[in-house]
């Protein structure tokens, strides 16, 4: 039985999961060296390919940025997901929701999804509290979509190198694909209430950290993205810049006219924020 695992893409995510399995093969597209020489850019890279065919499961990481549509781009996914002849492939990547099925549909091949749970904030994450931001070997939840089977067999995988504690839950592959794009979308919801309370307090002459800290200490809300300075407003993350348009756009398309008003909102609401900052270098 196969046994090696490959990892496509070496960004932050592709990044993370080689700690997680340091033995993994390492596979992205070797973009200087297809500058300085395209014969043997072409031949390394069907050979890279080869060896990464050669192994049981792909973990996808590669990029999926927004595109002009108003969607996540699904090219690369596309491309590497056409090449791929590993037995199981699992998609780490932001896809645009119904992109999983669509290509189980039209390659056949064992495809799930696992949410991601990495990240590049800028707040401090408790590790008792919140997911590791570049270890996924600590993270408590697990989420995985697909049909049941290919779904499970690449839960085992990631299962064996996680903490003892872990929650894994094993969705369909939209509900999957749903979930990340909420997983960004909501925390952006919140920066841009807690900026939107910054200019209440302000308005009111009412001290915002007071106000801040004194709601904050209800059991009921956690100070996670519960802050904001006055030379530092809205958001700017690369994720929620793509994830949050990407899911107004999908709600758009299904008719959820309520979701895709709010997340509108919080695009619009969020660049008047990031107009006012200052520049205190």
């Amino acid at each position: 039985m196969k046994s090696a695992i490959a990892i496509i893409g070496n960004g932050y995510v592709g990044r993370a999961y080689s700690k997680m399995f340091p033995d993994a093969i390492i596979y992205d597209e070797p973009r200087e060296e297809l500058l300085q020489n395209k014969v043997n850019y072409w031949a390394n890279k069907q050979k890279s390919r080869d060896i990464v065919n050669s192994c049981h499961i792909a973990i996808v990481c590669v990029p999926t940025e927004l595109g002009s549509d108003g969607k996540l781009n699904m090219s690369i996914v596309n491309d590497v997901v056409d090449w791929l002849q590993t037995d199981l492939i699992l998609i780490k990547s932001a896809l645009q929701p119904g992109t999983a099925d669509r290509l189980v549909k039209t390659t056949g091949k064992n495809i799930a999804v696992s949410v991601e749970l990495i990240g590049m904030g800028n707040y401090y994450v408790d590790p008792s509290e919140f997911p590791d931001p570049t270890n996924p070997s600590k993270h408590k939840t697990l989420v995985i979509g697909g049909d049941e089977d290919t779904a499970t067999r690449c839960a085992e995988f990631l299962w064996n190198k996680m903490q003892p504690n872990i929650k894994i839950h094993l969705v369909s592959a939209l509900e999957a694909e749903i979930t990340k794009l909420v997983e960004n979308s909501y925390p952006a919801l919140k920066v841009s209430f807690i900026n939107a309370l910054y200019e209440l307090c302000k308005s009111a002459d009412a001290n915002f950290i007071k106000v801040q800290q004194a709601w904050s200490s209800d059991s009921r809300v956690d100070g996670f993205h519960m802050r904001t300075l006055s030379w530092n407003r809205g958001w700017s993350s690369h994720c929620w810049s793509k994830d949050v348009p990407a899911l107004a756009t999908y709600a758009e398309e299904v008719g959820a006219k309520t979701m895709s008003s709010i997340l509108r909102t919080i695009i619009d609401v969020n660049q008047v924020h990031r107009n006012q900052n200052v520049d205190i270098n």
